[in-house]
């Protein structure tokens, strides 16, 4: 069985032709198209479409979400330390998306304390005293 491949500038090459920088150079810009979608057993998705794809893959939506806007819903967190954004209340952004949480440094009359967007104003939450375990 003859195995070629066919170049943009129509030079074939049967098995068994030695290649060599000099025969690489002939064959211009080569162009591979696979007609079928490789397997995932052959270490392909089996799927022809990117969306198919993520699909074969089992990944959801957070797969095409940029990394500096990423939505979750739903699910738990478990085991993860969480860092807030960390503002003076001259530099609080805007409230009105209710839910939101940062670190104040200066929210509770000049003290550091928490803020909650409650949708329309910021809210302090002082923080109390020092953690103890006694």
């Amino acid at each position: 069985m003859a195995i070629t491949a066919t170049t943009t500038r129509n030079v074939t090459f049967a098995t068994g032709v030695e290649l060599t920088p000099a025969t690489l150079n002939q064959l211009g810009e080569p162009i591979v198209t696979i007609a079928t979608p490789i397997s995932v057993a052959n270490g392909g998705t089996g799927s022809s479409t990117a969306s198919a794809a993520r699909t074969a893959l089992g990944l959801g939506s957070i797969a095409t979400q940029a990394s500096n806007s990423v939505s979750i819903t739903g699910g738990a967190m478990s085991g993860v330390l969480v860092t807030l954004q960390s503002y003076a209340v001259s530099s609080l952004p805007s409230a009105g998306t209710a839910g939101r949480i940062v670190f104040c440094t200066d929210g509770d009359a000049g003290n550091k304390c928490l803020a909650v967007d409650d949708g329309t104003a910021w809210k302090r939450i002082s923080l109390g005293a020092t953690v103890s375990t006694t």
